[in-house]
């Protein structure tokens, strides 16, 4: 496909877009767009009522490239200014420091054990800290979840289940223990089968055993006085 074809999609999916936008019921209530790192929101305490979010996955994607061409229409260049790449959770770039604001939960701590002591290479070294600095940006988003929640707020997560090579990565029960260790009570887990895994696109992962995964959506309720 040429660069004049890709060009002519992208500017029919903005008119299309932009026709949707335009067609919604518009609401008299306020809207407020913020942008911001989900582990420092700009939130007062004890504020929000509903939290809906997907948070990317641990599956080695790099989201500013994935997007590069949408961020370069809005003035960003993820490949000269890599600061937003780096900054964002699940990139593949790795920080001066991964460690986590508060102490992982088990299962958590146990994929770390199971990446680190894997026979591949560079599993002890750069992927394990990759892993780390996954962990430590959801911990960071959960600390804040809690934190700007008020009691009896609910928050619901769509999150997928993968595999760093042949060891299975339940993002999904690790979310939900580290929600449950932060004042969120679990209130469903909805479970979807994946039949195409991103991860199928790399040929070298093919040569490691993989089962089943799972696309879930969770939700929690804010306890009182948590």
């Amino acid at each position: 496909m040429t660069r004049a074809a890709i060009d002519e999609i992208f500017r029919a999916e903005q008119i299309f877009l932009k026709y949707r936008l335009g067609s919604i019921h518009r609401t008299k209530a306020p809207v407020t767009l913020v942008t911001a790192d989900s582990g420092a929101l700009p939130i007062a305490p004890q504020s929000v009522d509903v939290i809906v979010t997907s948070p990317p996955y641990l599956t080695r994607i790099d989201y500013a490239v994935a997007y590069a061409r949408e961020l370069a229409v809005l003035g960003i260049d993820v490949f000269h200014e890599k600061r937003l790449r780096k900054a964002l959770m699940g990139t593949t770039l790795t920080r001066a420091s991964s460690e986590s604001r508060s102490g992982l939960g088990s299962k958590a701590s146990g994929l770390l054990v199971e990446i680190g002591q894997h026979e591949s290479k560079a599993s002890s070294g750069y992927y394990m800290k990759q892993a780390k600095q996954y962990l430590a940006d959801l911990n960071a988003g959960m600390l804040e979840a809690a934190r700007v929640s008020k009691n009896a707020a609910e928050m619901h997560l769509v999150v997928q289940d993968s595999y760093y090579k042949d060891v299975l990565v339940p993002l999904a029960d690790i979310c939900i223990e580290e929600a449950q260790m932060r004042g969120w009570e679990l209130q469903a887990h909805e479970k979807f089968p994946v039949r195409r895994l991103l991860t199928a696109l790399n040929t070298s992962a093919q040569a490691y055993k993989k089962g089943d995964v799972s696309e879930s959506v969770i939700t929690f309720v804010k306890r009182k006085h948590a």
